[in-house]
């Protein structure tokens, strides 16, 4: 199974390079949103629905490389059956 990010010409999904986008994307997004507190403290409503926001995304990431791990393990599957 073939599983794209962002859209049907997207770049493939694969569940290491999403796990390291995740980590890397998380490291940028704290500074962001402790910049952002330390700026203005009283804006935490707006950092809080952008921690979430980041989260989700970062999930949907994570089920496409998920996806495509076990979609790619299904084909190899069915072709061994296939040819044993």
């Amino acid at each position: 199974m073939d599983v794209r990010l962002q859209s049907k010409k997207g770049p493939m999904a694969s569940l290491p390079e999403q796990i390291e986008h995740v980590k890397s994307q998380l490291d940028k997004d704290q500074l962001t949103w402790r910049d952002r507190l330390r700026q203005n403290p009283s804006r935490f409503g707006e950092v809080e629905k952008a921690v979430h926001q980041s989260f989700q995304h970062l999930a949907d990431q994570v089920v496409a490389g998920l996806l495509a791990d076990v979609g790619q393990q299904s084909q190899l599957e069915d072709d061994a059956k296939k040819s044993g």
